[in-house]
């Protein structure tokens, strides 16, 4: 077994100092890959007589770029941003008109309060009348207005000065 590991080593040392020849590929290497690989930049450089090469190959022109197809799971977020957004819409407008009704109805309050207090208001001018008054305290109480102009008083400061004094003195001896 020995022996066979060593020929086996001394095979595959020869073979690795040998020189060996090219290996041949069956794949197939375009020869101008340069123009294959080109990237388009929005410019058409090319006339009609640079579209094959010197040796008659005609070069490969860049696929029309193909539109990114939208997800499903894009339309679904966006129908649904859309319906979150119409039912705030609604919820909205609907709040809205609550708020109206009540305003109407707080302002049809606030006249008939208003109302209410005109009449009111007519209502005191209408029992305080001088008229009124003089009607009942004549018919009710049997009073009359006096036949005599009213007299003014005129005091005399020296009086009341002295009427003070007094009044101080009457405390003083309470306490």
């Amino acid at each position: 077994m020995q022996s066979e590991t060593q020929n086996l080593g001394e095979v595959y040392a020869a073979r690795a100092m040998a020189e060996s020849e090219p290996l041949v590929s069956t794949i197939s290497i375009p020869k101008i890959r340069e123009a294959r690989d080109m990237v388009y930049n929005g410019t058409d450089t090319m006339s009609i007589k640079e579209t094959t090469t010197p040796d008659g190959i005609p070069l490969a022109f860049n696929k029309k770029g193909s539109r990114r197809k939208v997800s499903p799971f894009t339309i679904i977020l966006i129908l649904l941003g859309g319906a979150v957004a119409s039912v705030l819409y609604i919820g909205n407008i609907l709040a809205v008109g609550q708020r109206m009704a009540q305003n109407n109805q707080l302002q049809m309050k606030h006249r008939q309060i208003l109302n209410g207090q005109d009449l009111l208001k007519a209502q005191i001018d209408r029992l305080s009348s001088l008229d009124r008054i003089q009607q009942i305290a004549h018919d009710e109480l049997g009073l009359q207005n006096s036949k005599q102009l009213p007299v003014w008083i005129e005091i005399n400061p020296e009086r009341v000065n002295q009427v003070e004094e007094i009044l101080q003195q009457q405390m003083e001896h309470r306490r």
